[in-house]
């Protein structure tokens, strides 16, 4: 919990951007005196502009929405200069989190969303599950259960078990037709058929090219490419 709290003050404003309120960018200058008075003025360097990637320029916001919640809100996951931004990591974890309570995600899982996003044109993600208790990964804040609007379950699944590192489940009822994904260092893949409240044992899926796949990765491959965002 100690790890949470320096981020506290983003997810309390990130509650009131999901809500439609703006994000402050910085404190204004404050002067403070009068005409029998000195002014004082506190003089601040101006911040040197951001180097911008191209890619992370070309990349529009993706519509985070939840099931559980109802909240929904467009968000783009890089800064211009293509680092992770992190105003809208903390409005992405509050929608994912589903309750309004502080449940950080691993980056990299929230990277992996993202780039499945901009694979399938932008597509929006709809959070079926994210923090649960006593979940194993989605407790450890290193999975969730998601769909992608206009993409059927199976092929989202099929693309994102060529990913290194992950863990992909797909859930094939006829009432469920969600993905689980997680990020772990061995890769492992499975289905469940199970319907919504009961639990059937999962079949694990065979995955040959998973060794070399899982030695080959490097953080750039967690990266959407700008060849894969909407024109």
């Amino acid at each position: 919990m100690e790890a949470l709290r320096p981020r506290a003050h983003l997810l309390a404003a990130a509650a009131l951007a999901v809500l439609g309120a703006g994000l402050p960018r910085g404190g204004a200058c404050q002067v403070a005196g009068s005409r029998k008075a000195a002014v004082e003025v506190t003089l601040v360097a101006e911040p040197r502009p951001a180097r911008r990637a191209a890619w992370a320029d070309a990349l529009p916001p993706v519509e985070i929405s939840s099931a559980m919640s109802g909240a929904s809100c467009p968000l783009r996951l890089y800064g211009v200069g293509g680092e992770l931004d992190a105003a809208a990591r903390a409005r992405f974890e509050l929608i994912v989190g589903g309750d309004g309570a502080p449940h950080e995600l691993s980056p990299r899982l929230e990277q992996l969303v993202f780039k499945a996003a901009y694979h399938f044109g932008g597509a929006r993600v709809l959070i079926v599950s994210g923090y649960r208790q006593h979940a194993g990964r989605h407790t450890a804040g290193e999975a969730l259960d998601f769909k992608l609007s206009g993409v059927q379950a199976a092929q989202l699944a099929a693309w994102l078990r060529g990913l290194p590192r992950v863990g992909v489940g797909i859930y094939t009822h006829p009432r469920t037709q969600y993905v689980h994904l997680d990020v772990r260092d061995t890769s492992y893949h499975w289905l469940d058929a199970s319907p919504p409240g009961i639990t059937w044992k999962e079949r694990p899926l065979p995955d040959p090219g998973q060794a070399r796949r899982d030695a080959a990765w490097t953080p750039q491959a967690d990266l959407p490419s700008s060849l894969e965002a909407p024109r």
